[in-house]
């Protein structure tokens, strides 16, 4: 009888793992069990064999997704995430070579380009069955990998917010630190794909016709201190692109203005999401009327 229940027991084990398999298909390692809907939860996904971290908190709301800076890793939204998900679904996530992430194994050699980032957070996105359009919050050079995705996918945007973000205008080498990043690091590959990716930002057709707000700081150090007003000017060009753009300035804020104005930030991401949620609405409202129009109703019928 031992052996008996050592078969069956095997088998149960057997039908267990076979069906784990299949019912759980969208993600490859996960803290709690991914599920779109969820109210916090995370997971690692296999985009075309790279291993990508996500994280979701919040399940009201529409979707904002988060693009970090150069070298930076999802922790850098980590004082205001928990906030933004009482009124909207926040979505973080590391690039590739970052954070949870894994090493780079895909084009490990070349630079990181806008163009690549914003290939593989779509793919990430549908992976997780998040359906669009969202919004996009991007910080430094994330902010160009955002106006990089909404040109290239401008019908799954909603919204942006640039803070304090690279232009695709910037002269090369005007706007970097002195301090280059180590040979071989992630963070190399992205200074080094700077200037490909500004060329692909501005080749990759207009700006959406969506809500964006530009947060600018205003103290970035004593060696930058030169060049303010002209960074000053290349934001307001930033808030140029869309006929529906509001430029903020985060008054005595340093670069990363998510830590050191946080409530500023907050506020500003609630107000698109209000704008965002009108629209929606208004868009609604005149597909209703227009359906309405156009129903043919016999005479005498009400």
């Amino acid at each position: 009888m031992a052996t008996a229940k050592l078969t069956w027991t095997n088998l149960w084990l057997s039908i267990a793992l076979f069906l784990g398999l299949f019912t759980v298909p969208f993600y490859a390692d996960s803290r709690v069990p991914f599920q779109p809907n969820c109210s916090q939860c995370e997971g690692i996904f296999d985009i075309k064999g790279q291993k990508l971290y996500l994280e979701k908190i919040g399940n009201r709301g529409p979707y904002v997704v988060f693009e970090s800076g150069l070298g930076n890793n999802s922790s850098s939204w980590k004082s205001i995430a928990p906030k933004v998900s009482n009124f909207a679904q926040v979505i973080l996530y590391d690039r590739s070579g970052l954070g949870q992430s894994s090493p780079r194994i895909i084009h490990s050699h070349l630079p990181v380009t806008a163009d690549t980032v914003a290939t593989a957070l779509n793919q990430l996105l549908k992976r997780a069955r998040f359906r669009p359009p969202y919004i996009l919050v991007g910080h430094s050079l994330g902010g160009l990998y955002a106006q990089m995705f909404a040109r290239k996918y401008p019908q799954e945007v909603a919204g942006v917010i640039l803070i304090d973000s690279a232009s695709p205008n910037e002269p090369d080498g005007v706007f970097v630190s002195k301090v280059k990043p180590p040979m071989g690091t992630i963070d190399y590959f992205e200074d080094a794909g700077v200037s490909e990716s500004n060329q692909q930002v501005r080749n990759a057709g207009s700006f959406p016709d969506v809500p964006l707000t530009v947060i600018t700081a205003t103290d970035h150090g004593s060696d930058f201190r030169s060049k303010e007003s002209w960074w000053m000017e290349l934001q307001r060009g930033l808030a140029s692109m869309s006929p529906d753009g509001t430029h903020i300035i985060a008054q005595g804020s340093g670069h990363f203005v998510q830590n050191n104005r946080p409530e500023l930030v907050i506020d500003a991401i609630k107000a698109m999401v209000l704008k965002v949620e009108e629209r929606s609405e208004r868009c609604s409202s005149k597909i209703a009327d227009s359906l309405e129009g156009s129903i043919h109703r016999p005479s005498g019928v009400q």
